[in-house]
């Protein structure tokens, strides 16, 4: 079982400081009253993550190709989509 898990760990610990620019920006663009971008950027990224997961599976993937597939078509499409709307102001103004 532990050589089974320590692959998926290590995925795990590598995107983590992906995952905290994702956690901080969702943060601060739902303190900002930003949730309809949040909103549809989710499903964006819905869209991109479910045939990546999907992929990873059917393929005879294993539990580390899923958090691959997490890895980077989740959370580095969150990343990319946060990132986008924090570089621009309208994330500032409420109901932009």
């Amino acid at each position: 079982m532990r050589d089974l898990l320590v692959p998926v760990l290590l995925v795990a610990a590598i995107t983590q400081p992906l995952a905290g620019i994702v956690f901080v920006l969702d943060g601060v663009l739902i303190g900002a009253g930003d949730g309809r971008y949040l909103a549809w950027a989710g499903l964006l990224v819905l869209v991109v993550f479910a045939p990546a997961a999907w992929l990873a599976v059917s393929a005879g993937g294993t539990l580390t190709w899923l958090w691959v597939a997490f890895a980077v078509a989740f959370m580095g499409g969150r990343a990319a989509v946060l990132l986008a709307r924090a570089a621009t102001d309208r994330w500032m103004r409420l109901g932009a």
